[in-house]
């Protein structure tokens, strides 16, 4: 019998229990197979198929659109779940965005038919009044430069819930001052530090989360470790081993799975892969994001990184490591820009 000849639900049944990296070795065996893994990769690596649960093949298109022109990006349960290849019932949709831009992203989900949920005893009891609220932490003009170690800059600005009925989904939105991965990288630990944009799919730390028997490491900030409780017993009832601590082989060295020093999107550390279909939008600026991964003495993780945010000189906000000379460069470099970019927020100015 031809192995190659086989229906591609067989070739699922077998790909389906390899890790990406065991895929990757597979598919270099020889051309027939290489054909073989990357045909399933196209049908396996779906987004429709997840963002299918919540918006209608037409309302995906406009979804993607409306990533490219706000930056909002996809983040954890979902981004989890379209890297390993499954579906998590229970999962809600969590969309990052910079809360100055969170306005189009509210209009739309309400326009397709979410209802605004406010919370229990809720600041805002209603969508108009969400989004009229400005961050007043936020300068109207030049550039801001905050350091991630203030404590009000480890919580989201505003969470906005969505919600429909029959079936239940619910969608929220969640809002920060500068860029979204900032919020990303203040996950509880790093098995959801995972992105999707209008166009491409980053894992930061792909090794562990899917190859080196599932671990996650917390990254748990002093003064938080009550409130992580639960999403990290959510996490390590779903597969991953949930570590405090790791070895020096974890962070040092070519092989590190938890490596320290110098990040930044789409490295050489991160998982990359493109989103399909291709939707004919240029590529975003999500890669010039940068961080560093520090560890203490004890070998305990610290994502760190500065926030740049303007709503008069940039196009979107932006994560930097933490180097005060850097800082000190971007100030002087910017003191006399000007804005040049206005968000294309017209196509759902007036629904």
């Amino acid at each position: 019998m031809d192995i190659f000849a086989l229906p591609s639900t067989t070739d699922d049944a077998i790909l389906d229990h390899l890790s990406p990296a065991e895929l990757y070795k597979y598919a270099r065996t020889c051309s027939a197979v290489h054909q073989t893994v990357a045909a399933y990769i196209r049908r396996k690596f779906q987004l429709g198929a997840l963002l299918g649960r919540y918006f209608s093949t037409a309302e995906i298109l406009e979804f993607r659109c409306l990533q490219f022109n706000t930056g909002m990006l996809i983040s954890g349960s979902t981004a989890l779940q379209f890297f390993n290849r499954t579906v998590y019932e229970d999962a809600d949709l969590d969309l990052y965005v910079e809360h100055r831009l969170r306005k189009p992203i509210a209009i739309w989900l309400a326009h397709i038919g979410y209802k605004y949920a406010p919370h229990h005893k809720p600041e805002f009891p209603t969508l108009d009044g969400a989004l009229s609220v400005t961050d007043s932490e936020l300068g109207n003009t030049g550039v801001n430069v905050s350091s991630n170690e203030r404590p009000e800059y480890r919580e989201a600005v505003m969470v906005l819930t969505f919600e429909k009925h029959a079936p239940y989904r619910k969608v929220q939105v969640i809002t920060s001052r500068s860029n979204p991965i900032s919020n990303v990288l203040r996950f509880h630990s790093t098995c959801v530090m995972n992105i999707i944009t209008h166009n491409m799919a980053y894992s930061f730390f792909p090794r562990a989360t899917f190859e080196d028997r599932r671990r996650s490491l917390k990254v748990t900030p002093r003064g938080f470790e009550t409130t992580t409780l639960k999403p990290l017993a959510k996490y390590k009832a779903r597969g991953w081993e949930i570590v405090d601590q790791i070895t020096r082989d974890d962070f040092d060295g070519p092989n590190a799975v938890f490596s320290h020093g110098p990040r930044r999107v789409g490295d050489a550390r991160c998982w990359t892969m493109r989103i399909l279909p291709d939707i004919g939008l240029p590529d975003g600026f999500i890669e010039s994001n940068a961080w560093e991964t520090q560890y203490t003495v004890n070998l305990v993780a610290n994502m760190r990184f500065y926030s740049v945010y303007s709503r008069t000189h940039l196009r979107a906000g932006y994560i930097i490591p933490p180097d005060t000379r850097l800082v000190d460069w971007i100030k002087e470099i910017t003191k006399e820009a000007i804005a040049q970019w206005v968000p294309r927020m017209d196509r759902y100015a007036n629904i």
